[in-house]
Order: C-alpha cells, then structure tokens, then sequence
C-alpha cells in the first residue's frame, strides 16, 4: 500500500497499523544493524564512507523544533530518530533541512508519547514510504547506496505499564518480522533502558548473526 504524500498530515484513516504478535521478543531474525560501510562506496557518484544515524528524547518537540534542526545540521546527522514528542497526529512536516514524518496520540487524547523520524531534505526523493504502525512506532523504507534501509523508529513505554509494555513489543516484533530478509534495518530509539534479559540477548543475538 503506498503512503500518502511527504509534507501532509494524517487522520486517522491513513493510520497503515499492523496487528498485533503475542511475543516480546524481538529482531529474530538474522540481520545487520551496523552503519558503517566500506569508504570506497559511492552515493550519487560521491565517495560515501558513513550512514550517521542518531537518536533524541526531546521531551516535547514544540518548543525545540529550532534546536533540533540546529544540532542535526551542526552535527551532520543524516537520519534522526526523535522520541517523546508529545506531536499529535500523524504526517510530516518539513523542520528546516529535514524532513520529519511523525506519529502520536489522536488529537482529543493527551500526549505523552510521539515518535518521529528525521530525514535530510535532499534524500527526500529516496524515501520509498513509510508506515505509522503506533503513537510509539514508526517505520520508513529508505533507498542508499543501491541498498534498501528500513528503518524502525521507537519509544518504549515507562517502567510499570505492563500492558502497554507487552503491546508494544507484540507491534514491533511483527513489524520487525514483515522485513525483507535481504534488507538492511535499524531500529533505533528510547527503550527507556527497562529492557529486560531475555529481550536484550535477542537483539544482540539478531546483530552478530546478520
């Protein structure tokens, strides 16, 4: 299913959310997370040595969005990966010389939570879609030097919401698990560091066996 244009706000009836996977465990599958290529590559003819990716708990994006385009200039961040939000809604919106597809709560529910995803401006034609899946998950298929990235932007709920806990795992496994084998992916965001063992040794399991 294709994504609605970049630069457009969604309701609710765009919302491309997958069911849901009763497991927590996550990134079964034999993949590589690593962003670092050989620097003999070549993206758009020019010698490209790294994917700089990174990650940002804002704790509300309203009165930052000038900070944020700021830092990821300054800091020459090619995909960003914004967490806590509190953005409603779901769209994307051009933030100086990015562009950001974001994902929240409806507008009628308070907002705690928000995920988004950051991508330079003049990649933007290389975005093949992208795919709200939940107010914490979000995924955008991008192609880069003549490979394809998914990448899955998260932000995990606090400790002590247990139920909330288990849905997002159960939405991000079968997110994770609609990947093509021969994709690359990273998943990048806040597990607000209340991952628990057996999670933990499945994403470190999923990255050395790539």
């Amino acid at each position: 299913m294709a994504a609605p244009p970049l630069d457009s706000p969604c309701d609710g009836a765009g919302n491309l959310s997958r069911g849901h996977q009763d497991t927590r465990k996550i990134l079964k599958r034999n993949k590589r997370t690593d962003t670092q290529y050989d620097n003999k590559a070549r993206f758009d003819g020019q010698r490209f040595g790294k994917l700089k990716v990174a990650t940002w708990n804002v704790g509300g994006i309203a009165e930052k969005t000038e900070e944020l385009q700021t830092e990821l200039l300054e800091r020459k961040i090619d995909i960003a990966i914004i967490t806590e939000t509190k953005k409603k809604n779901k769209g994307s919106e051009d933030i100086g010389n990015y562009v950001m597809i974001y994902c929240g709560v409806p507008a009628n529910q308070w907002a705690s939570s928000g995920v988004a995803i950051a991508v330079r401006k003049d990649w933007k034609h290389k975005i093949q879609d992208y795919t709200w899946i939940a107010d914490r998950i979000i995924e955008t298929r991008i192609k880069l030097l003549n490979r394809n990235f998914t990448i899955e932007g998260v932000y995990a709920p606090v400790e002590g919401k247990e139920q909330d806990t288990e849905e997002f795992y159960r939405e991000l496994q079968q997110s994770m698990d609609k990947i093509p084998k021969n994709e690359n992916d990273i998943l990048a965001g806040d597990f607000n560091g209340r991952m628990v063992i057996n999670q933990f040794q499945n994403v470190q399991e999923h990255m050395e066996n790539k």
